[in-house]
């Protein structure tokens, strides 16, 4: 594209013009911003700053295109860590058969029926908890 027709060069000139218009910078601005130009617009904002008549507005120049810049910007998606889902996911059967096995315990001795808390029935109730898939179960609509 050239120069002649390029509407961020366009816009400069015109901007040069009346340069104490606040109306103009914003304007300037938000044609950057739309053209996906912002870089240009810093440049032309950066290339003023020497001259000390254009040195203040320049500056507020570049601060509104670094403001646009960094409003325009969007939150990266999070993804999970992958030994953060697994431990997660490990978590409630884990916890569920600790929780069993300590209930049992505590009723067998409860109750005086040593037989409840016997091996196999302990490891019948873990084996339970970990063997439902709880993924499954637990999923959400994503």
């Amino acid at each position: 594209m050239r120069a002649v027709d390029d509407p961020i060069e366009l816009a400069w000139n015109a901007l040069l013009t009346e340069w104490e218009s606040p109306e103009r910078h914003k304007a300037f601005v938000a044609l950057a911003a739309a053209q996906q130009r912002l870089p240009d617009a810093a440049r032309h904002y950066r290339e003023c700053q020497p001259d000390p008549a254009r040195a203040e507005r320049a500056k507020q120049g570049i601060d509104a295109v670094l403001r646009v810049a960094l409003l325009s910007l969007a939150p990266m998606p999070r993804r999970e860590n992958e030994v953060a889902r697994k431990v997660r996911g490990a978590l409630l059967p884990v916890s569920l058969a600790m929780a069993l096995v300590v209930f049992t315990l505590m009723g067998s001795q409860a109750l005086h029926q040593p037989g409840l808390a016997s091996p196999w029935v302990l490891a019948g109730e873990v084996a339970v908890a970990l063997l439902v898939p709880w993924q499954k179960l637990l999923a959400r609509d994503e």
